[in-house]
């Protein structure tokens, strides 16, 4: 058993829970996202190999889920400018990362058009009714739509730029998904666990392929996925500080930065590389 691939899940599955943070985008920099991606996809294929790393990320990703899904939902609501800023510097921090992964030779109109592809892809979703997936009792069609939801949510754990916790508050099932972890009430979950499950299965495979054979365009794309998610943090964030709070925003930008900064230098704790 690695602990350092243990600690790294922790890690990610702290920083999910944070609105804007995506979790492949802290994969990435932590090194392990191509293994991560590897694992899900090759799982059939190589079953032991996949599954030790697998059941290492996960167990580190869910205490992190069970200890601190809480803990940081309040610290959102009752600071949401502030953790806005430190997403915002967490954002920026792991650009770098993900730009030395696609390789650009020289900037041409195919590094152009799939920036831009990333891009729209978040403005897209952007225009997702509010609330559309909302839950509020178990019958068949909630049963469905939190399996459609849990596939969608797949988005935001398997593709860079996507934060997942960003998404489930476009679906409107974020409080309902956190307030059910938080409280142990894991049986009303099963159905959108299923989705999320697919989700991943399909998603990465297709990921794979894109980042073995069309490296550049592909994380370009996911570029401009991480780029367009800071407009989806600032229109979280409503109002734009006022008076002393710029001073608490500013700090929380530099601390988002230099947190997500200094975990990159250690992406090779674990010989995950």
């Amino acid at each position: 058993m690695e602990v350092a691939i243990i600690i790294k899940g922790f890690i990610v599955g702290a920083f999910m829970l944070i609105p804007g943070i995506s979790g492949g985008t802290m994969c990435m920099v932590f090194g392990i996202f191509d293994k991560l991606v590897e694992s899900i996809s090759k799982f059939f294929k190589q079953p032991k190999q996949s599954m030790v790393f697998l059941a290492q990320f996960i167990i580190g990703a869910g205490v992190a889920f069970l200890l601190l899904s809480k803990v940081v939902t309040l610290i959102n609501q009752s600071f949401q400018k502030e953790v806005a800023f430190f997403v915002i510097g967490a954002i920026i921090a792991g650009l770098p990362v993900i730009y030395k992964e696609a390789k650009v030779t020289k900037i041409n109109f195919k590094v152009t058009f799939s920036f831009l592809v990333g891009l729209f892809l978040v403005y897209f979703f952007t225009l997702m009714p509010p609330n559309v997936f909302t839950v509020d009792h178990m019958s068949a069609s909630q049963v469905m739509i939190q399996i459609v939801a849990g596939i969608l949510g797949a988005l935001g754990l398997v593709l860079p730029g996507i934060s997942f916790s960003a998404m489930l508050y476009m679906m409107g099932v974020y409080n309902f998904i956190y307030g059910n972890i938080g409280n142990r009430n894991f049986m009303v979950l099963i159905p959108f666990a299923i989705g999320m499950v697919l989700g991943v299965l399909l998603l990465t495979r297709v990921l794979e392929y894109f980042m073995k054979n069309h490296p550049t365009p592909t994380y370009m794309i996911i570029i401009g996925f991480v780029i367009g998610s800071i407009g989806d943090v600032v229109k979280e964030m409503g109002e734009a500080p006022s008076g002393w709070q710029w001073i608490y925003c500013i700090l929380t930008f530099i601390a988002g930065y230099a947190v997500i900064n200094r975990l990159g230098k250690i992406e090779k704790l674990g010989g995950t590389k």
